[in-house]
This record gives structure tokens, sequence and C-alpha cells, in this order.
């Protein structure tokens, strides 16, 4: 999971006034007031804070615009979240709207109900906002977890319902991030910015996600080490070699397969949380290709997917039709491009797995 809920966390919600909601005509409010304490894990500068509102499960980018009281000792308190102007929301080429603007934008649609805001502190020291209405499901599950909402609601992480609540708001960031977060992966996966569900780009989830991606990659194969140790132990095959068993070795493959027969087969494990059905990209360096080009029916991919639910994999035998399309084409472009007194560096071709004529067998349930 790449955001998720501070374990430090104090959670916020608050019953939203006419006035925070911009409805109440005698007022000029532009802020939204915040509670003392639940936002210790920010810094107070920068005040202007990348940030997402989750309402009816979707998720927007947005801009929490942070004001303090600074006392005359130098604390500050009394946290609030401003409306803002038209010049602070402009980041880059972006214009990015307030959390303030936000909100009072959807609860134009039932300006007269009850509406919540809930907020925290995610483990990037990042905020997430989460508007919900009056006998709303959200609202419904959070009563059920913590109780009847009044007016003003902290839920530290001392508190016996604080890890049913973050164990609920993590699943919820989880899902409306969800194709976010394969964007991230992605984008970690090729070293290359594929980013178009934020508007704002987030180094430390890009950050986070490299060693999500890492920790994957090890767990697919550390997976698929224990289904071949099975295999060997059922004498389905002779013996296997995991390459990476003690650390990167940066080969153009991670497991030699020796079968009974005694014909040497190399593997290569490309792993993702994500379902296979979603043909997310396969992605081969320029070496991957070039082996697998010399080594044509002898190079397997073990495609491991959903690792982080149920683990499974499907085995593609003939991944050099990929290379035998584009090395030949490949070799025209850096040819013609050396004639230029040019060159491609780090090469990273994206293979579809429902790519016309890629054979991958039948699904293995994983341990």
């Amino acid at each position: 999971m790449v955001n998720q809920v501070h374990k430090d966390a104090v959670i916020g919600i608050k019953k939203l006034s006419e006035a925070d909601l911009g409805t109440n005509s005698t007022s000029n409010q532009t802020h939204i007031g915040l509670f003392e304490d639940t936002l210790v894990f920010l810094d107070i500068d920068p005040k202007m804070i990348p940030s997402q509102l989750i309402y009816q499960n979707q998720v927007l980018d947005v801009l929490a615009l942070l004001d303090y009281i600074q006392t005359p000792s130098g604390a500050f308190r009394s946290p609030k979240i401003r409306k803002g102007n038209e010049q602070e929301l402009r980041v880059g080429n972006q214009r990015v709207n307030s959390v303030v603007r936000e909100v009072r934008s959807k609860v134009q649609i039932s300006p007269s109900s009850n509406w919540f805001l809930l907020w925290l502190v995610l483990d990037t020291n990042e905020l997430v906002f989460l508007l919900f209405q009056e006998n709303s499901l959200d609202y419904k599950e959070i009563v059920s977890i913590i109780g009847n909402l009044g007016s003003r609601n902290q839920i530290p992480n001392t508190s016996a319902n604080f890890n049913d609540l973050v164990n609920y708001l993590n699943t919820k960031i989880e899902i409306v991030n969800a194709e976010y977060y394969e964007e991230l992966e992605v984008t970690s996966q090729t070293g290359q910015n594929k980013i178009t569900k934020r508007l704002i780009l987030r180094p430390r989830d890009i950050e986070k996600m490299n060693k999500v991606f890492q920790a994957i990659g090890k767990e697919g194969e550390s997976l698929l080490n224990q289904y071949l140790e099975s295999e060997k132990q059922q004498k389905r095959i002779k013996d296997f070699n995991w390459l990476n068993k003690s650390r990167e070795m940066y080969m153009p493959y991670d497991f030699e397969i020796i079968q009974n027969n005694d014909a040497r087969f190399f593997s290569d494990v490309k792993s993702t949380n994500q379902e296979f059905e979603k043909h997310r990209p396969i992605y081969l360096s320029e070496n991957e290709l070039k082996f697998i080009d010399i080594n044509k029916k002898n190079y397997l991919i073990h495609r491991v997917y959903s690792v982080g639910t149920t683990p499974k994999f499907r085995m593609c035998n003939n991944i050099h039709i990929v290379s035998d399309i584009f090395l030949p084409n490949y070799e025209k472009l850096v040819s013609s491009l050396e004639q230029k007194k040019l060159s491609i560096k780090g090469v990273q071709l994206a293979v579809p797995t429902n790519l016309d004529k890629l054979n991958f067998d039948e699904e293995v349930i994983l341990f």
C-alpha cells in the first residue's frame, strides 16, 4: 500500500457549520477550522500541501492552504484551511482547487443536509480529507466503528476504535487510488513519469512505490522459488537455481530450470499486484531482448500477479516472438541514428500480456 494512515495519527471529524460551508449569508468566513493536535506531523512551512479529497468513492487532487495563529511564545495553534485566491491555486501550469472550494462546491447538491469532514495525516506526511453526508454509507460505517458523531470528534491512536477506523480508511484510500497506484507501478518499472491521475507530482509516492515494487519483485521470485522447489521434490523437474536468492545479480533472467531430460531453460519473473486480466505490460530491457533472441524457445516469462492478495502465475514460452519483431527494427533505428551521431540509452519495451500470438499457459495458484 503506497498511501496509508500514519500509525500515530490523530484523526479529526467535524460536523461542518453553515459558516464552514459558505451557506450562511451573514458570514464571510473563507476557511474551515481544524482541531489542535491533528496535524502534528506536518511542518509549519510550507503551508500549501498537495492533498486528497475523497467524496463518494472518488478522489480529487486538491490543495490544503494551511494557516495557524502564532502565540507570543512562538508556538502555532488553531490550524485552519483557507479558500485561497486564484494566484495561490496555480501550481506550475496547473490550476488546482483548494479543499475549501471543493467542499463548498460538493455540498451544493444538498446544502441543508448535515455534512461531515474527516481529515488525517498519511505516513508520507500528506493530508487526506473525506467529505460525507449524514446517512451516507461512509457515515454509517464510521458510526458503526466509533459511535454517534457529534460536532467534534478526535480519535488518537490510543483510542480503542482507532485501528478499526484506520483499517476502514486505508481500504478506502486503496480503492479510490487504484488507477493512480497502477500508474506509479509503471513509473517505477520504466523510470519515466507516467502519472496522469494526479495534477501535482508526489515524489514521496514515487520513492515509496520504488520500494514497494522492489518488494513485489522479490516476493514474486520467492513465491516461484517455493513452487519450483515443490516441483523438484515431486520430480517434475530435475533441478533449478535462483540467481537472486542472496542478492540481485542483474542478469537477464532470474532462474535456471533444468528439466528431467536435462533441457535447460531460463526464466524471468515479472511480478505485479494487479490482476492478469488487466493486461498490464511486461517491461523488457535491451539486454533481456538480446538474450531472448539467442535462447529463443528456452526462455520463459513467469508472470506472477495478484502478489498482495492471492498470488498466481501464468507462464509464457514464446516471448521470443517479441524479440523477433523488435530487434531487427531496433538495429535499423540504431544504425540510422549512428549516421547522425545519435544514440539510444536505456530501452524498455512494454509488452501487453494480451499481445497477439503471445501464449500464456493456464493459471497456477501459488502458496
